[in-house]
């Protein structure tokens, strides 16, 4: 009898109903632009690395142009717009708090302050990313092709951690918002659902179009580290990649 019982709550825990909010393109281009950029930041400093730093640099160029794509012509849960919605919407509540109305609400309701608080700086982090990060690939571009001089490099490194920084604000107010919901909020860009009843938001998952995108982010940085390596053989050179951590620092020392 005690077997029957204890097994209803976990049969009710495991059949709790759940419903799509984002689809496999949009969590793929998310979790590539967010690979890519800590690859990127990770060998931003180090000589020896640096055909890695321009692959990642690249791929997060071409997710982000993806999602954007994606955005533009997609179905009406990824529109574009919908960003536009969320910066005037955080922008606007924003400078409530700092009228009378805004203070009075934060001292009656502290807690639904702070949780609406975590999702205005959710949706604000994600806006600085998105206009962030096309001036960093752009910045890393003229900086690695030398078309200008060392302010640009100047630029890119502070664009960098500019960018480091909307993301250290994005995974905080996910990580606070997600202890005072007690919800995991990270869980949507993971499996593509959340828990609720009601209809999917996203009808469609098209799974097949994450995978192309993937397929397509691994060609492409294997053909470039190919390609780079044979220019750089051609020369008579050593790839930077290949090289010991004497050489490098060697290069740092002159």
């Amino acid at each position: 009898m005690n077997t029957t019982v204890s097994s209803v709550p976990a049969a009710a825990a495991a059949a709790a109903p759940t419903r799509r909010v984002k689809d496999a393109p949009t969590r793929a281009a998310h979790w590539w632009i967010a690979a890519s950029f800590l690859v990127a930041y990770i060998t931003g400093d180090s000589e020896s690395w640096r055909i890695w730093h321009v692959i990642a640099g690249y791929s997060m160029v071409i997710a982000l142009v993806f999602r954007i794509v994606w955005g533009l012509v997609g179905p009406q849960s990824v529109a574009l717009t919908i960003w536009g919605r969320r910066m005037v919407s955080s922008l606007r509540w924003l400078r409530e708090q700092f009228s009378s109305r805004g203070l009075q609400a934060w001292t009656a309701q502290p807690g639904t302050q702070l949780r609406q608080a975590m999702s205005q700086g959710t949706s604000l982090s994600i806006v600085v990313l998105i206009a962030a990060l096309p001036w960093l690939g752009l910045s890393g571009y003229i900086t690695y092709q030398e078309i200008t001089g060392e302010w640009m490099a100047e630029l890119h490194e502070w664009l960098g951690n500019f960018a480091l920084f909307a993301v250290l604000l994005h995974l905080g107010v996910l990580l606070v918002g997600s202890l005072l919901r007690g919800q995991n909020l990270v869980r949507p860009m993971l499996g593509g659902r959340q828990p609720g009843s009601g209809p999917d938001l996203v009808p469609h998952n098209r799974a097949w179009l994450a995978l192309l995108l993937s397929l397509a982010m691994v060609a492409f940085g294997g053909w470039y580290w190919q390609d780079a390596r044979s220019a750089l053989t051609a020369d008579g050179a050593t790839p930077a990649l290949m090289q010991g951590s004497g050489d490098a620092g060697d290069h740092d020392d002159d």
